[in-house]
């Protein structure tokens, strides 16, 4: 890998890490049409781990909160009715199943990094669950919209805090939208136990390069009516545990290469990690940004484009 290469893939992952248009996939499709040499896992990993440290930089506080109600929710059995305790505790169950897969589809998975027609056909799966999705999402919406009365709606906003009616609460920019079982209104539907478990599978199903992990959690969240803004930031913290666990892991199986003597190995890590890192920042901000005013559709529009575009591509490569 050339530096510039390493610049574009880092930016790329950046981007496409919390656009539900498949990270994975890009980084396979790119190097595809320019005819780069496919990037090493490592490299992916890294770059994804760049993606990680962005979400932590932005929401810190909020999941230093989670950690916090957890391990005091261990020991003391009244921080157990919070609601930063059940998220967290939601957090782990969504998590079990892409580690389950990852562990034992680990070889299997690293094979299609290689294949870029199936990483089309998955693309077009990504279409498929952002559609279906934001279909299902904005029905179960409107349901609950209609049978709001005035009242509802003056007192809507206090619904945006259902853990606390504190400050600190209120200042929350992620923990705070998220409403989960047992908590505030019921005017809504909250994040249960059955909830997590499905968008955890989707975040399984998103080990494929090409599946969007954004695109898979958002949408199985919105399926069952939770709202997009809500399903978006579950999905980012959902990213951490299982992008941290791919790091480490990768880190252990590839330390002999990228602790060797290859500097340019180092160099390209440190490259892509600066890039990704600094287009993620800009991504997330973005993203939440969008999802409050606009549906997802457009990206599953992306998702089909790319897709057509890589057969194509494909084609004259291999018949013309």
């Amino acid at each position: 890998m050339s530096i510039i290469q390493s610049i574009v893939l880092g930016i790329i992952q950046g981007i496409t890490e919390f656009f539900p248009i498949s990270s994975s996939g890009h980084l396979v499709v790119f190097p595809y049409f320019f005819n780069w040499d496919y990037p090493p896992l490592y490299f992916t990993v890294t770059v994804h781990f760049a993606t990680l440290a962005a979400v932590v930089t932005i929401f810190h506080r909020e999941i230093f909160r989670i950690i916090k109600a957890v391990i005091l929710g261990i020991f003391i059995r009244k921080e157990r009715s919070s609601g930063n305790f059940r998220l967290g505790i939601l957090l782990i169950v969504a998590t079990i199943p892409a580690a389950a897969v990852g562990y034992f589809l680990d070889e299997y998975v690293e094979s299609l990094f290689s294949k870029p027609m199936a990483v089309a056909a998955f693309l077009l799966v990504t279409a498929l669950f952002l559609w279906l999705g934001e279909l299902r999402g904005t029905y179960v919406e409107s349901r609950f919209s209609k049978g709001r009365d005035r009242r509802d709606r003056r007192n809507s906003r206090d619904d945006r805090y259902p853990f606390s009616r504190s400050k600190e609460a209120r200042r929350s920019g992620l923990v705070g939208e998220i409403g989960v079982e047992g908590s505030g209104s019921t005017k809504k539907v909250r994040f249960n136990l059955f909830i997590a478990v499905m968008t955890g599978i989707g975040q399984a199903i998103a080990i494929l390069p090409g599946v969007s992990r954004a695109g898979a959690t958002i949408s199985f969240a919105r399926f069952f009516g939770v709202k997009r803004s809500e399903a978006v930031r579950f999905s980012f913290l959902l990213s951490i545990p299982v992008i941290f666990g791919s790091f480490i892991f990768e880190l252990y199986r590839s330390s002999g290469i990228i602790f060797g003597d290859n500097l340019h190995v180092v160099r390209n890590l440190i490259t892509g990690f600066f890039f990704s890192y600094l287009a993620g920042l800009f991504a997330i901000r973005f993203i939440v940004y969008l999802t409050k005013k606009k549906n997802l559709n457009i990206f599953a529009i992306y998702c089909i484009g790319l897709a057509a575009a890589t057969i194509i591509f494909y084609i004259i490569k291999r018949f013309i």
